[in-house]
C-alpha cells in the first residue's frame, strides 16, 4: 500500500530518500561511492592485479533477479527487476524484434518477459545457491542481467539521444554485493557449499552479446571480481536503519522484525537493536530463516486449477508465478482473464501464508516490516488482517514501488560501507584486498 505520508519510516532513512525519489546525497554534500579500488585474477599470469570495481547488488531470488547501482552520473539509484525465466531465441522471420543475448558463445535465447511470452520458458533452478549457479543456463542469464542494469544506471557508449551506439561497449570488472538466502550466511561468512557455488561466476569472463529489437549488437565483457554476500532480509532492515551517511536514525524501537514474502520463499529477519547505559550505538543482534514458501505456493495452484479447467495448458513455475501477477494466459490463442481462478486460488491457499505469520503478528513486542512481492500481491487482505492485530504505529508496508527490490537497495547499504572500509585501508597504505566469494 502506497502511503504519500510514512509515519513509520524515519525520514532520514536511506528507504525514505529512495520511497521519496529524493537525490542520494549526504549531509556533507557527497553522493553514493560508485567504484571501489581492488583486484582481478590474472588465470595465465597467477596473479592478482589492481582494477577498479562498479558497485552493483544482486539480489538472488527465486523469482527475478533483482539488482541496484548507483546511476553512473546523477545522484539516483538504478533498479532493474527482471522474471527468472530462460528460453532458446527463435528466428524472427517478419515482426518486431527481441531482446536477444548471447554469452560466452552459447547458444541464443531470450530471458525475463521476452522468454515468458513465448509460453515455453524453461524454469531455471529454484533453491538455494548450490543448486542454481552450477546451471550453465543460470550463469548466462545472471551475466545478460547484470548488463540490462548497467544498461539502467547509464553505462554504455551512447549517442547525444543517449541510445546505445557501436558495438564494443567496454570491459566492467564489477564489485557486486550479492544478496543469498540467510540460511547460507553467517557470522563467519558463507557456508562451505556456498563458496564452492560462488567460484562459478566469480572472476569469470562474460563475453556479453547484447541484440536489440532493432537488430543493434552491442557487446560487453564483465567479470564478478568481488563477490560480498549478504544476508538477503537482514539489507531490508539496513535500509530502514541506515541513513545516507552510514548512520543509524534515531528510533525508539528496540525490536524489529522483517517479514519478507517472495517468489520462491518466505524469509523472517529479527533484529534486536540492544541500547547501552553509556550512550553508544545500539548493538544489533540478528538472527533470520525461512519459515515458509512465498508466492510459487499460490501460482502452483493457479497452475492446477487451470489444468483442471483447460487440460491442454501446462505451465512452468516461472510462467505459473507470471499468470499470477498478470491475471490473464492465452487460451486458444486469445488472452484470457483467469481473475476468478486467481481470487479462488488466493483465498484457498493463502491460509497457508497467514498461519505462518500469525505468531509474528500475535507477539506483540516487536515491530513488523512486510516487503517482497508477495505483500503486494495479497496487500488488500494482508493489510486487513495485521490490523487487525496490530496498532497502525506498529508496523510498516514497504511501499509499490520498492517491495519488490527491497532487498538488492538494502544491499547498497551495504555495499557502500564495504567500500568506505576498503577506501580507509588504502588511505593508511594497505593494498586492496583480493577479491572473495
Amino acid at each position: 500500500m502506497d502511503n504519500t505520508v510514512i509515519p513509520t519510516l524515519h525520514p532520514d532513512s536511506f528507504l525514505a530518500k529512495v520511497v521519496q525519489g529524493l537525490p542520494l546525497v549526504n549531509r556533507q554534500g557527497k553522493e553514493l561511492i560508485r567504484q571501489v579500488p581492488c583486484q582481478r585474477w590474472d588465470p595465465e599470469q597467477r596473479r592478482w592485479d589492481p582494477t577498479t570495481g562498479t558497485i552493483a547488488v544482486i539480489d538472488n531470488g527465486n523469482d527475478a533477479f533483482k539488482g541496484a547501482m548507483p546511476m553512473r552520473s546523477i545522484p539516483y539509484l538504478a533498479t532493474k527487476r527482471i522474471p527468472t525465466a530462460y528460453v532458446p531465441a527463435k528466428k524472427i522471420r517478419a515482426g518486431e524484434g527481441v531482446l536477444t543475448w548471447q554469452v560466452n558463445n552459447s547458444e541464443q535465447f531470450w530471458i525475463g518477459e521476452d522468454a515468458l511470452d513465448t509460453r515455453k520458458a524453461e524454469s531455471l533452478p529454484v533453491g538455494l545457491s548450490h543448486e542454481r549457479l552450477g546451471d550453465a543456463r543460470f550463469q548466462r542469464y545472471l551475466a545478460a542481467c547484470q548488463v540490462e542494469l548497467l544498461i539502467e544506471a547509464g553505462y554504455g557508449q551512447r549517442d547525444a539521444a543517449g541510445r546505445l551506439m557501436g558495438e564494443w561497449q567496454g570491459e566492467f570488472d564489477m564489485y557486486v554485493s550479492i544478496g543469498l538466502p540467510p540460511e547460507e550466511v553467517d557470522r563467519s561468512g558463507v557456508k562451505p557449499g556456498v563458496a564452492q557455488a560462488l567460484r562459478h561466476i566469480f572472476n569469470v569472463p562474460f563475453n556479453v552479446s547484447r541484440t536489440d529489437e532493432d537488430g543493434h549488437t552491442t557487446t560487453w565483457l564483465i567479470r564478478f571480481v568481488e563477490l560480498s554476500p549478504y544476508a538477503q532480509s537482514f539489507a531490508s532492515f539496513a535500509s530502514w536503519y541506515y541513513t545516507l551517511d552510514g548512520v543509524p536514525i534515531d528510533t525508539n524501537i528496540v525490536r524489529h522484525v522483517t517479514l519478507d514474502i517472495g517468489g520462491g520463499q518466505f524469509h523472517c529477519c529479527e533484529v534486536d537493536l540492544i541500547r547501552r547505559s553509556n550512550g553508544d550505538r545500539p548493538k544489533l543482534r540478528m538472527s533470520a530463516q525461512q519459515i515458509g514458501d512465498g508466492t510459487i505456493v499460490i501460482a502452483r495452484g493457479v497452475r492446477d486449477a487451470l489444468r483442471e479447467q483447460y487440460y491442454n495448458i501446462r505451465l512452468s513455475d516461472a510462467e505459473a508465478q507470471q499468470a499470477l501477477v498478470r491475471g490473464t494466459i492465452p487460451v486458444g490463442g486469445r488472452e484470457q482473464e483467469i481473475d476468478e481462478i486467481v481470487k479462488a486460488v488466493i483465498a484457498a491457499r493463502a491460509d497457508n501464508l497467514y498461519s505462518v505469520m500469525l505468531p509474528y503478528l500475535q507477539e506483540g513486542q516487536s515491530f513488523l516490516m512486510f516487503t517482497g512481492g508477495g505483500s503486494i500481491l495479497l496487500a488488500k487482505s494482508l493489510y486487513q488482517i495485521v490490523s487487525s492485530h496490530r496498532k497502525r504505529e506498529d508496523f510498516f508496508f514497504v511501499p509499490r514501488k520498492v517491495a519488490p527490490v527491497l532487498n538488492a537497495i538494502g544491499g547498497l547499504v551495504l555495499a557502500q560501507a564495504s567500500a568506505q572500509k576498503v577506501i580507509a585501508q588504502l588511505r593508511v597504505g594497505q593494498d586492496a584486498p583480493s577479491g572473495t566469494y
